[in-house]
């Protein structure tokens, strides 16, 4: 148990440094998009090359002593705090000078509202201290911000911010959700309808997850709740996946919404058989063999779900999928899927307590017991 706790802890910190490294590099790029629209800073922006340690001093300073700041500051203080984490400490250690940020963030100016939530966003790439000052100071409002799907730039960049604190402060993260990010962002999930902001706010609710003992149970059902009815990407199903895994047995019993995600499970894979190189699509692939899985192992009646479904719809067969899968070499896919079959075949008959012939009209249909090509290295 101990090795695994520990590999987990690997997985955990390698994918929040490779979210940092991501996002860094695709802000940039994203925000000098937004900042170039803002005129006159779009030369400066060019010529800004490299901020010394010295001139965040002075920068610092310069804000704190004004009490208001100037949109080339908050460029020049982003871009500083992109280049070292050096940048990011001593500016952290100027009292102060975070509340004159904060202050235009909550000001009317949409412009410096932008360039001051870019300025947190990169402020949040520094240590544990540093986001727990962040979440202090400007938690709320980069919440409330968040929630404005009027002005998709800054609710992006908010959320960006949030995004690493959760991803890499456990004082931080504990300080916004007790501020309410979760319940806002399973809000936020259950009404969004742009593709981009919907990937979001998943990651940040994916990350946020990685704090189970601060998440209420009652949490993991509203956000399955929130797919119902939904086509499912690789995104959901990492998140509806991590959701399942925390939830205990007693929860996906009564989990109502459990036929609609295992139908939703089923239309996505009948999407992926299409797709010409299958093994660019093994992940989420696997994501819907293992929430599939839950759902059977914890209610082997919701076979009755996969088998009618499938006999109703008719999109594709289980056993053409699995085999196309040991075709390509995706062995961790087959090994999962073989499992799943198991089950269904294994329990399909007390599923079918309804219609006894259930289970021989689905192997009419699709013999996944007969017609499964089984890589050797499996067997």
């Amino acid at each position: 148990m101990e090795a695994d706790k520990t590999l987990m802890e690997q997985i955990r910190s390698q994918k929040r440094h490779e979210l940092k490294w991501d996002q860094k590099t695709h802000r940039k790029r994203e925000l000098d998009r937004n900042r170039a629209g803002l005129g006159e800073l779009h030369h400066s922006i060019g010529v800004i090359e490299h901020i010394t340690e010295q001139e965040i001093k002075g920068l610092a300073g310069r804000i704190k002593r004004r009490k208001r700041c100037d949109p080339i500051d908050l460029v020049r203080l982003s871009y500083g705090f992109q280049q070292s984490r050096e940048n990011i400490a001593h500016f952290i250690r100027t009292t102060g000078a975070i509340n004159v940020i904060v202050k235009e963030l909550t000001g009317h100016d949409f412009n410096l509202q932008l360039l001051a939530a870019e300025c947190l966003c990169n402020l949040s790439l520094g240590d544990d201290v540093c986001c727990e000052k962040i979440a202090t100071f400007a938690g709320t409002y980069l919440i409330a911000l968040s929630e404005n799907p009027n002005c998709r730039p800054l609710q992006q960049t908010c959320l960006w911010a949030v995004q690493n604190i959760v991803g890499s402060s456990p004082k931080g993260s504990k300080l916004l959700f007790s501020q309410g990010l979760v319940v806002v962002l399973v809000r936020l999930l259950s009404s969004v309808t742009d593709p981009e902001a919907a990937d979001d706010i998943i990651l940040t609710l994916e990350l946020a997850l990685n704090y189970e003992q601060e998440i209420e149970p009652t949490i993991l059902t509203q956000i399955v709740q929130c797919f119902v009815g939904k086509s499912l990407h690789p995104g959901g199903l990492r998140l509806l996946y991590k959701c399942y895994s925390l939830m205990t047995t007693d929860q996906l019993l009564n989990e109502s919404s459990s036929p609609h995600i295992i139908q939703q499970c089923l239309d996505f894979l009948s999407t992926v058989t299409v797709e010409t190189y299958l093994p660019s699509q093994a992940a989420p692939i696997l994501l819907s063999i293992r929430i599939l899985a839950h759902q059977v192992v914890a209610n082997p009646r919701q076979i009755e779900t996969i088998f009618r479904y499938q006999l109703q719809k008719r999109a594709f067969k289980l056993s053409v999928l699995f085999n196309t899968c040991a075709k390509d070499d995706m062995l961790p896919v087959c090994k999962e899927f073989l499992w799943l079959l198991g089950q269904l075949h294994y329990n399909g008959g007390e599923a079918g307590a309804n219609d006894p012939e259930l289970m021989k009209t689905y192997l009419a249909y699709d013999d996944f017991v007969g017609e499964l090509s089984v890589p050797k290295a499996l067997l």
